[in-house]
């Protein structure tokens, strides 16, 4: 039986304004290019996509550009969110997840 597995090492944290936070990801899998994410859900309970990434892409959403980075290491099987510098709207509670096989809307 194969199974895939994610563990997020990082527990709740409070982070002052300004500064950085690291939330870790390890991951787990038999499978060579595994399709990474990290999403969030906002005190409002809103779901928010966050981060995409394999080996070789990666996608984010608008409201990261120039705070949120990911230091993926393919050796380690991490897949971490670095989030610099914080601001107070960036209160959520964020989810690391694992895709073997995944679907890309077509345009029509």
């Amino acid at each position: 039986m194969l199974c895939d597995k994610v563990t997020q090492s990082s527990p709740d944290q409070t982070v002052a304004s300004g500064s950085e936070v690291v939330l870790l990801c390890t991951y787990d899998t038999v499978y060579s290019n595994p399709d990474l994410f990290w999403f969030r859900i906002r005190p409002d309970y809103s779901f928010q996509f966050v981060f995409y990434g394999d080996d070789s892409r990666s996608q984010a959403a608008d409201f990261t550009q120039g705070r949120f980075s990911v230091k993926h290491i393919l050796t380690q099987k991490a897949f971490h969110l670095v989030i610099s510098p914080v601001r107070i709207e960036d209160s959520a509670t964020y989810y690391c997840a694992l895709s073997t096989m995944m679907q890309v809307p077509r345009k029509s």
